[in-house]
């Protein structure tokens, strides 16, 4: 197939759909429409069967339309963020997790890899890498911890366990939540600390998920004064090409958090924030819930590149960076016999 500009642009798009059932709409985003990825939710999951069909039914639609392997993604954190329950594996959590060893951390990690893979998943949005190091935190349940070098360590064995059983993961949320106590699914925090601050504690554990060599890295949605005063990170060119890619060295992927949420849709329409996100260096945007705004800013990002408005440089780097990921990806399961298999072994 062709690579036009919004062939190219379109593998840079992450969306929800409404249900448990893959209909013709959604199998013709994950086709006709090339989209790069489908993120799936509680409202999209009723059994481990119905789960797999969905799964193989959408990436079957991007193979036959001869599109690159879809990004099938989902939040299996464990705990108070987890899809998937039993007999997946949906806890502990990582505020639970943080008083294991770092080999316990490992196993556990390639444990839900191996699950994901054989349910047609291959990345799981996780492990969450900010350091619960404030009282009240909104990142108290799903943190690792307040120690910032035990969070990278633990963290780290996470990622490797869960990649080394087929299935990506993802670090989050960049530059790190844990010292805020505001949720940016509702608003947008503000974060006064300092660029010295942010060194001694939040940036740790992502450094050392960039030394692993983690898949993914998710930017939130928070301003950090320090590094840029007028734009939360996921909008961020200083956030992202200048501390994440240019300081830190980071390699892989840069997604943004969904841009549904209040913290970025407060201010700007779904849309406009997925043209600004892509434009500020994330390589995928995600639009969670209505699909037809991420269809929406592929036009608009279109037309920008049409017109010259967007580098070549720019469009092939993340186009890059997507194919080599893509390239990684575990092969579609094509029996539901091997999930069964696999859920039947709990360690």
């Amino acid at each position: 197939m062709m690579l036009t500009p919004r062939a190219i642009l379109a593998q840079s798009f992450v969306v929800g759909i409404p249900g448990p059932q893959a209909g013709d709409r959604e199998l013709r985003l994950a086709g006709h429409e090339g989209l790069g990825g489908v993120i799936l939710f509680k409202r999209n999951v009723e059994s481990p069967a119905q789960v797999w069909e969905l799964n193989y039914r959408l990436r079957r639609a991007a193979a036959e339309a001869e599109r690159p392997p879809l990004f099938i993604m989902v939040d299996q954190e464990g705990g108070s963020v987890a899809r998937l329950h039993e007999p997946f594996c949906d806890g502990p959590g990582l505020s639970e997790l943080g008083r294991a060893r770092p080999f316990e951390l490992r196993a556990h990690g390639a444990l839900l890899g191996r699950q994901l893979t054989a349910a047609g998943f291959n990345w799981n949005l996780a492990p969450v890498m900010d350091v619960h190091a404030v009282a009240g935190g909104i990142m108290q349940r799903r943190s690792l911890g307040s120690d910032a070098e035990r969070v990278a360590k633990l963290g780290a064995a996470f990622i490797l366990g869960q990649q080394e059983a087929g299935c990506l993961a993802c670090a989050k949320h960049f530059p790190g939540l844990g010292r805020t106590t505001a949720d940016t699914h509702r608003e947008r925090p503000r974060v006064a600390l300092s660029r010295r601050d942010l060194e001694e504690v939040e940036l740790i554990p992502f450094r050392r998920a960039a030394e692993v060599g983690v898949s993914g890295v998710m930017v939130c949605h928070a301003v950090f004064e320090s590094l840029d005063d007028s734009s939360p990170a996921s909008l961020s060119p200083a956030v992202i090409e200048g501390l994440l890619r240019k300081e830190i060295g980071y390699q892989g992927l840069v997604l943004s958090d969904d841009l549904e949420m209040g913290a970025v849709a407060a201010e700007l329409e779904p849309d406009q924030a997925a043209v600004r996100a892509y434009l500020a260096g994330c390589d995928l945007v995600l639009v969670c819930h209505r699909a037809e705004l991420a269809l929406q800013a592929l036009d608009r990002l279109t037309a920008l590149a049409e017109a010259g408005e967007i580098s070549q440089e720019r469009i092939w780097a993340s186009h890059h960076r997507i194919q080599a990921a893509k390239n990684r990806l575990a092969a579609l399961p094509e029996s539901l016999s091997q999930l069964s298999a696999v859920l039947a072994k709990k360690a």
